[in-house]
């Protein structure tokens, strides 16, 4: 039995949102990803993004890593940890705050994703600042933003117009992290674009199924 079979079996119920970490004892494993940059399992290396990215998703995002790196031994506090995504995704700046996080800390985050990650979600999986991986089964989605702007026509437009900034930020993100560039992003996102592991494995989305 792998880790991550004994991570999901510990895994949140039915929150709409649930970010949290758990101790897991050492145990061998055969994949080296799954292990920290030393080869051994360290505890409390878990997070979990789980449900809807909300309003408060950042600010527990934040306390759950700093948690878990403070509260590791001064030998591993260094170490990767893992950050498990099943997620329909959700807000767009709270996506980019969990973003810019990863990469200000010094800790890498392996970003993973069991059963899927669409929207801003799938964002964040390839976004991942040490190993992304999805399980074999897994569902990635990405698609193009939603605007729900209204009232005064100069409102409307102001809205659109950010939107559009959103978006473009967007697919230059992706350009960067996978083997494809912005252009062929914007031209995939226009409707709902689903991914099976293998196929954001061949794009770059992920580094390893498993």
């Amino acid at each position: 039995m792998s880790i991550y079979e004994q991570d999901e079996r510990e895994m949140p119920g039915k929150e709409s949102i649930t970010i949290d970490s758990t101790t897991l004892p050492k145990q061998e494993t055969n994949s080296k990803w799954e292990e920290s940059d030393r080869g051994v399992w360290i505890p409390e290396s878990v997070v979990y993004l789980i449900g809807e990215i909300a309003d408060y998703t950042l600010f527990d995002f934040m306390t759950r890593i700093r948690t878990v790196i403070r509260e590791r031994d001064e030998q591993y506090r260094e170490e990767s940890l893992n950050l498990i995504i099943n997620s329909p995704g959700g807000d767009v700046s709270e996506m980019f705050g969990m973003i810019d996080f990863m990469e200000l800390i010094e800790t890498k985050v392996n970003t993973i994703c069991r059963g899927s990650a669409q929207s801003a979600a799938a964002i964040i999986l390839a976004c991942g600042t040490g190993k992304r991986a999805a399980s074999k089964h897994s569902t990635i989605m990405f698609h193009q933003g939603s605007t729900f702007s209204q009232g005064k026509l100069s409102d409307v437009r102001a809205g659109l117009e950010y939107s559009k900034a959103v978006e473009t930020k967007i697919y230059n993100l992706l350009g960067d992290k996978t083997k494809k560039d912005a252009k062929w992003w914007e031209s995939k996102c226009k409707s709902d674009f689903y991914l099976t592991a293998e196929e954001a494995l061949e794009l770059g989305v992920i580094d390893v199924i498993g």
